[in-house]
């Protein structure tokens, strides 16, 4: 199940239906944290963070349908450049592949040999936002990131701990 699915139940109340479709183990989750990653599968999926960029590929399919009501392209999002919740490998506006983000929050936190430092899920989170998405990222701590870093990390749901390795 997609981050779509799972949002699309989480407002009409169904977050725990929506998770144990998606693999989540629900019965071993609080209903807060539950509600937390129906919050973050929304947020991955429909937040553009104040962004004005619009979507390299609904721009695409938008000239295809220029007579319907969809010719308009969606402003970006996570779910832009992350197909399917995040589930499966990603694409660029550039064309360049991404792996996909099932073990993301198993990887994290990771040494950038580009930035000489050790960065955080939160720290990439905030990277996409600003340089991919062009919008206002998140701030640490607060609901819109700890709803996004439940989301990542239910997707790493019994995948094996990683710290620093590959993407899969």
């Amino acid at each position: 199940m997609d981050s779509r699915r799972i949002a699309r139940y989480a407002r009409r109340g169904l977050a725990g239906a929506a998770l144990l479709w998606a693999g989540v183990g629900y019965a071993a989750l609080p209903p807060a944290l539950a509600q937390a990653v129906a919050r973050g599968a929304r947020v991955f999926n429909d937040d553009h963070f104040g962004s004005e960029v619009r979507s390299v590929a609904d721009a695409a399919s938008a000239f295809a349908d220029m007579g319907s009501p969809r010719a308009h392209a969606r402003f970006m999002t996570c779910a832009a450049c992350h197909v399917h919740g995040g589930r499966t490998r990603g694409q660029l506006p550039d064309g360049r592949h991404i792996p996909s983000l099932r073990n993301a929050a198993a990887v994290f936190p990771r040494y950038s040999a580009k930035s000489h430092r050790i960065v955080t899920l939160e720290d990439q989170i905030r990277h996409c936002v600003k340089d991919g998405i062009k919008g206002r990222p998140p701030t640490f701590g607060g609901a819109t990131m700890v709803d996004l870093v439940s989301y990542l990390k239910s997707l790493a749901t019994g995948r094996r701990m990683a710290i620093g390795g590959a993407f899969q």
